[in-house]
């Protein structure tokens, strides 16, 4: 048997938007692998075809390893992966392995789709760090083991604080008053197009982080249906976005609509219009590509000049479950676990979907890496041993919260909505969403 027609179920598009109906019938798979010694497994990803392509180079060489084992891949685009596993889920008809990220994964496992991955002997957690396993994990159950870590990130353009003859702030020390001060200098020193620093658009991202410096997080730390933060702490937020734009040179309300609706390549950062701005620090490289410019990563700046406080979170950005109607867990869990920890996966993947989350496989990629993905391993490496802050597990019915945060963005930057009641408002559509699940 051919490997393609041994394993190629690629799904390519997307099938539908099905609702999640996740009353699963029966959430525990049996307590071994069902019947005789060749085994079956079905693995669903989504992404782009590079993607697809180095996965599908990893499963020949684990089949190559174990030969009782075939493996089905399903793969697609994102739409396409959340769309079929809705569909397959709710038939009770789910892939053994499955690729999540974090603000699915809680909608399946806390809906008993998923299998308690710490049950399951296999899987060696021993090299990812435990506030890593915590973002996998809900009332005590990992439902998603780490493939890969990132953090939420200032980003400065080295060249353009050069051309203005501005150093380069210490991110270990620095306060949102520096912030504002050095956002205004660099770009009034150079004037025209050039703007001091961006939003933070990335969805909820931005204003997580700033819930981080409170101790707060967007939704209960319990991992219940409820939201995790004072509103007056969201006020704060929608004023410093205010401060942004009024006193760190930052976009107009207009750009900053033209920024969201926009062509990633084509955004100010990108074409060397502003000099500070918010990203995934393993987006360093595409960034630098992009622009032509020496970028730096630098810690979050706090409102205290402490580390401790600058809401930086080592976010997984990847993660792999296994159904809880797998009739193999045991070969499933071997699967996740040569996914997760094996060296060829690493040398393989490298950043793409993030730093690894097992600090043995970031010293394994370290001489595979040109300069700018050695520092964005080097950024996780080095600010590890700092996080205090791990946002709280997304609950189920969280899926739309990043669209009501850019929504009540634009309402402040707009002046169409005080700070305080952008807050309120925001606040209560999130809850509404929560209820509804």
């Amino acid at each position: 048997m051919t490997t393609s027609s041994r394993r190629m179920r690629a799904v390519m598009g997307a099938t539908g938007a099905v609702a999640l109906a996740l009353a699963v019938t029966a959430c525990s798979s049996g307590s071994g692998d069902a019947g005789g010694d060749e085994v079956t497994l079905r693995v669903a990803w989504w992404g782009s075809q590079e993607r697809h392509d180095n996965f599908l180079s990893l499963i020949d060489e684990y089949e190559a390893d174990n030969p009782d084992v075939t493996i089905e891949a399903e793969y697609s685009d994102s739409g396409g992966h959340w769309d079929r596993l809705a569909t397959t889920t709710a038939g009770g008809d789910a892939p053994d392995v499955i690729a999540f990220d974090k603000e699915h994964l809680f909608q399946y496992g806390g809906r008993g789709a998923l299998l308690d991955l710490s049950t399951l002997d296999a899987i060696d957690t021993s090299a990812v760090p435990e506030a890593s396993i915590e973002q996998g994990s809900l009332d005590g159950e990992l439902y998603g083991l780490p493939f890969s870590q990132n953090a939420y990130a200032v980003v400065a353009n080295e060249d353009l604080f050069a051309q203005a003859g501005v150093e380069l702030p210490d991110d270990e020390t620095w306060t949102w008053d520096d912030f504002y001060e050095v956002s205004h200098e660099v770009a009034t020193t150079l004037g025209g197009d050039v703007r001091g620093s961006d939003y933070g658009e990335a969805g909820n991202a931005s204003l997580e982080m700033w819930l981080g410096h409170h101790g707060e997080s967007l939704f209960a730390a319990d991992g219940s249906a409820e939201i995790g933060y004072d509103v007056d702490t969201a006020t704060a937020w929608f004023e410093h976005l205010e401060h942004i734009r009024d006193s760190a040179s930052g976009p107009s309300p207009d750009e900053f609509i033209e920024e969201m609706s926009g062509v990633f390549e084509e955004g100010r950062f990108l074409t060397n219009r502003s000099a500070l701005a918010f990203y995934y620090a393993s987006q360093l490289p595409a960034l630098e590509t992009a622009s032509g410019s020496t970028m730096a990563l630098l810690r979050p700046p706090s409102p205290t000049g402490s580390v401790e406080d600058n809401g930086l979170a080592h976010i997984p950005s990847w993660f792999w479950g296994i159904s809880s109607k797998t009739q193999h867990p045991d070969a499933a869990a071997d699967l996740v676990d040569f996914l997760s920890n094996d060296p060829r996966v690493a040398e393989t993947m490298l950043v793409t979907l993030g730093v690894p989350a097992s600090t043995a496989n970031q010293e394994v990629i370290l001489p595979e890496l040109d300069a700018t993905g050695q520092e964005v391993v080097e950024f996780i490496s080095e600010t590890s041993p700092e996080v205090t802050f791990v946002p709280a597990p997304a609950p189920p019915g969280s899926g739309s919260v990043g669209d009501s945060v850019i929504r009540h963005m634009e309402e402040v930057l707009f002046d169409r909505l005080e700070p305080a009641d952008a807050a309120a408002q925001m606040t209560a559509e999130i809850e509404d969403q929560l209820a509804r699940g």
